[in-house]
């Protein structure tokens, strides 16, 4: 008795060669469809955003650094506040930076800038004021412009008052803002950080005077650079 699978297997075998390859002409070709490039986001490089800093592009804010106000600081030591911003005022003096000074009258009486930053103050580059932002006084903002430097550095006291508003205002008015934390002071640790944040959020650049000068003069193998580092050398 003839198997059936073995029957139809023989008929099979039966088909001429030709007609199988007839067929297998006719069957299409599958080609594994190419999957589409996977498409890649183009994120923005955010690393050195503010990296390069050029010394023909910064100027100094230095506001309210007075003796009466520097000594009440809790959340940096006047005498390492003090230190700092005057650092930062000799290294400027090196590298031909330009600098203003912001004072306040206290108890009725004109302000007094701290004795670190006396030798570089003057009355062309001194101003006072009498209310709470810097940029509130046309005269500073007069100054500032007149130096034709859009990247403003702020050191001052309190951070929640001169530091923050001059942030801010000079942000708005077009300014590349940067703030140095060891050369601005404060009567509250709580209320310092939330200045901070601000100014941060705002697009505002904290950093420190070591930070800033290293930044200024990167080579410290010669001058100014080797003078700018001992400047602020003292200060770590």
């Amino acid at each position: 008795m003839t198997h059936p699978a073995r029957s139809e297997h023989c008929k099979l075998t039966r088909i001429p060669l030709a007609a199988l390859l007839s067929l297998a002409l006719l069957v299409p070709t599958v080609h594994a469809q190419q999957a589409p490039a996977a498409s890649v986001p183009v994120v923005q490089n955010e690393i050195g955003k503010h990296a390069a800093l050029s010394v023909s592009d910064v100027q100094i804010l230095f506001a309210d650094l007075q003796a009466g106000l520097v000594s009440t600081s809790t959340t940096v030591e006047p005498k390492t506040l003090a230190a700092s911003a005057g650092a930062l005022a000799k290294a400027a003096h090196i590298l031909g930076i330009p600098m203003t000074f912001a004072i306040v009258p206290q108890a009725g009486k004109p302000g007094q800038l701290i004795p670190e930053l006396r030798p570089y103050a003057s009355k062309t580059n001194t101003i006072n004021r009498v209310i709470a932002s810097p940029f509130s006084e046309p005269a500073l903002v007069s100054a500032l412009a007149e130096n034709r430097r859009k990247v403003l550095v702020i050191v001052g006291f309190a951070t929640e008052v001169a530091v923050l508003q001059g942030a801010l205002d000079g942000i708005a008015a077009g300014y590349t803002v940067q703030v140095p934390v060891d050369g601005i002071g404060s009567r509250s640790e709580r209320t310092e950080q939330a200045a901070i944040r601000q100014i941060e959020r705002a697009g505002g650049v904290t950093t420190s005077v070591l930070s800033l000068v290293a930044k200024l003069a990167p080579d410290f193998s010669r001058a100014p650079g080797s003078d700018t580092l001992k400047a602020v050398i003292s200060l770590h």
